[in-house]
């Protein structure tokens, strides 16, 4: 009996001291930090990229600016680097992070060194200057695209996606073992895939900084001449693609881009009247004394401020922008012949610039509507229930620009991948000749008449000749017991070999030469600079 209790407790004492020994070794973290290394992981996604939307020479026009991306495992002196660097309330937001010791991620303004955090930079996608942004669009909560090219492209744009990630060795709890290597992947450089438009980031920049200085609300078209390609878009006011919800509620609505959208026209729609009498055969000598107002069916049209200017022929009136010339000069012309030119330039139709983003069409009157003397009285100077966008407008001094070929404006260039090496490339549009080069031609002497002496004179650029075209349009709207006005101002430089259509427009202001003009001069002259004087 002796010899087995001396045995059995022999093998109690064996088994408790392995027993002891194993608690040791685990409480020790031993035996566990060599099971961790072989199995457990914890692999951080640090930041994810998408598709960069690039400007026509493949610079760009997002992700121009850098944030930092920090993967933080906390350490004390991590923390300590953290508090010197953030604000209290930042600090405030990561405390319960920092405290429950699992690596963790956050967006910093600078670069941080310290042990347990590591910082990437990245790519921020919008600027606090960003260009564009009407066009571009902006993405939603979950970083899909939600208006604009962003929204258009958003397949391109998020397959493929590039990331950055750190793989950790964590304990049970899924805290950092100390004295681990990390592991880093990067598949960032993907982001250099997307798409390319037309757009031009300095003509751009010229175009928002005029736009800025001249207008509250409008927008600026510049395209090139012939090909109609949009160098710059720019609505006003703008917006922060990265706030967009505190522009919701705006009076001004800021969301909106005015490029695309179908306003009163007015007198820059005597470019169409006259291609109409030019073509159908009338000389550009035909005359007709303005006495200020014109009778149709008993109605007066009237003359802006109802000035008389007297005798004049086509070129004077459209220099001067004279309201009944037009009204006489159409009841000459057949309405179907002046209908179908206008739907030749591109009125009534909308214009897809990219797969799911398109123009508003506007609004033209029917054939049967401008048999009524008043109707076609009203549309011969742009009024009445024509509606058209700033798109359509420069569409269609492009197409006098470039000889009488009417081409519809584009914006989309392709897709690049990750090497910009394109894998897609837009086709070219063509053009259609609409007028002939001797209507064409006497449509440029016109417009060039208009910024000499006329209506255009303070668009006139300080280097070189252009050809402009204004107009004041009546909306049928009042404010404070005054009609409310849409301003014109459209025109093509230079005058030689046009290498560019501006286009401007806002909403109110004093009238196309008044309001716009100084826009287009701005532009023009620094596009002069920009074509090396």
């Amino acid at each position: 009996m002796k010899k087995r209790s001396v045995v059995f407790f022999g093998g109690f004492m064996v088994c408790l001291f392995l027993t002891l020994l194993s608690v040791y070794n685990i409480s020790s973290g031993t035996l566990y930090a060599q099971t961790a290394e072989q199995q457990h992981t914890y692999k951080m996604v640090v930041s994810s990229t998408r598709g960069t939307i690039y400007d026509c020479s493949k610079r760009p026009l997002t992700g121009t600016e850098k944030e930092y991306a920090a993967a933080v495992a906390p350490t004390l002196e991590g923390t300590a680097a953290l508090k010197k660097a953030l604000t209290v309330s930042q600090m405030r937001e990561i405390y319960p992070l920092l405290t429950d010791g699992k690596p963790f991620t956050f967006l910093l303004s600078q670069n941080i060194a310290a042990d347990g955090i590591t910082v990437f930079p990245v790519d921020r996608r919008y600027s606090d200057k960003a260009q564009a942004v009407h066009i571009l669009g902006y993405l939603d909560g979950s970083g899909k695209g939600a208006a604009g090219v962003e929204k258009a492209f958003d397949e391109q744009l998020s397959e493929n996606q590039g990331r950055i990630s750190v793989t950790y060795k964590v304990d049970a709890l899924n805290r950092v073992l100390q004295g681990e290597e990390q592991e880093v992947e990067d598949t960032s450089y993907l982001k250099n895939s997307g798409v390319v438009l037309t757009l031009d980031k300095n003509i751009q920049d010229i175009a928002e900084r005029a736009a800025d200085k001249y207008l509250t609300k409008g927008a600026v078209l510049v395209t090139e001449v012939p090909s109609c390609k949009i160098c710059a878009m720019v609505s006003r006011p703008s917006f922060s693609p990265d706030d967009v919800a505190a522009a919701l509620d705006l009076e001004d609505s800021p969301l909106v881009n005015r490029t695309l959208s179908a306003y009163s026209v007015g007198s820059v729609f005597k470019i169409v009247a006259a291609s109409a009498a030019l073509e159908y055969g009338i000389s550009p000598d035909y005359r007709y004394t303005c006495t200020g107002a014109i009778d149709v069916d008993g109605a007066l049209f009237h003359c802006y401020n109802s000035e008389a200017h007297g005798s004049e022929d086509m070129n004077a009136a459209i220099a001067n922008s004279c309201n009944t010339y037009f009204v006489n000069l159409m009841q000459q012309v057949p309405q179907s012949d002046f209908l179908a030119m206008a739907k030749s330039y591109g009125f009534g139709s909308s214009v897809e610039l990219v797969p799911g983003l398109s123009s508003a069409s506007g609004v033209l009157p029917s054939l049967k509507s401008l048999f009524i003397p008043r109707a076609l009285a009203n549309f011969s100077f742009g009024q009445g229930e024509l509606t058209a966008t700033p798109l359509q407008i420069d569409a269609m001094v492009n197409a006098v620009a470039s000889g009488g070929i009417y081409t519809e404006p584009s914006l989309y260039e392709g897709l690049v991948n990750e090497k910009l090496e394109y894998t897609e490339k837009a086709a070219e549009k063509a053009g259609t000749r609409i007028i002939s080069e001797r209507t064409a031609g006497l449509l440029m002497s016109f417009m060039k008449s208009s910024i000499d002496y006329g209506t255009s004179k303070k668009g006139k650029p300080s280097n070189g000749e252009a050809g402009a075209k204004t107009a004041t349009a009546q909306t049928g709207q009042f404010a404070d017991g005054e009609e409310q006005v849409e301003s014109w101002f459209a025109g093509f430089y230079p005058y030689e070999n046009p290498r560019y259509v501006i286009t401007v427009f806002a909403e109110g202001g004093d009238g196309g030469g008044t309001t716009c003009g100084p826009v287009f001069k701005q532009i023009a002259d620094e596009l002069y600079a920009s074509m090396g004087g």
